[in-house]
C-alpha cells in the first residue's frame, strides 16, 4: 500500500503548478538581428507583443479563465533566466 502511496505523489507533483511569482504582469523582451518584442505575460495569461514597454504597459486585460496549454508554453521561458524580464505593474 505505501508503494501506491508513493507513486501516487509522485505523478500528483507533476501536476503541481508554479504560483504566479511577480507581483503583476511582465514583458519578457525577445530580441533578433532586426526586431525586439515584448510579450505581455500576467498570471500566466499570455496578454500580447508589442514593440516597446510603453506599449506593453498599455496591455492590461486579462482574458477569461486559465489555459493550461499557454502555462506549459510559457513556464520555461519565464522561470529559466533566458530572456530579460521587466515587471510592468
Amino acid at each position: 500500500m505505501e508503494a501506491h502511496r508513493e507513486r501516487l505523489l509522485a505523478q500528483m507533483s507533476r501536476l503541481q503548478l508554479v504560483c504566479w511569482p511577480w507581483a503583476g504582469p511582465v514583458a519578457l523582451e525577445e530580441r533578433g538581428p532586426d526586431m525586439t518584442q515584448y510579450h505581455v505575460i500576467h498570471n500566466w495569461l499570455w496578454l500580447g507583443a508589442v514593440e516597446s514597454l510603453d506599449q506593453a504597459a498599455e496591455l492590461t486585460r486579462l482574458p477569461a479563465g486559465f489555459d493550461q496549454d499557454g502555462y506549459k508554453i510559457l513556464c520555461k521561458p519565464l522561470l529559466s533566466g533566458d530572456y530579460p524580464l521587466h515587471p510592468l505593474g
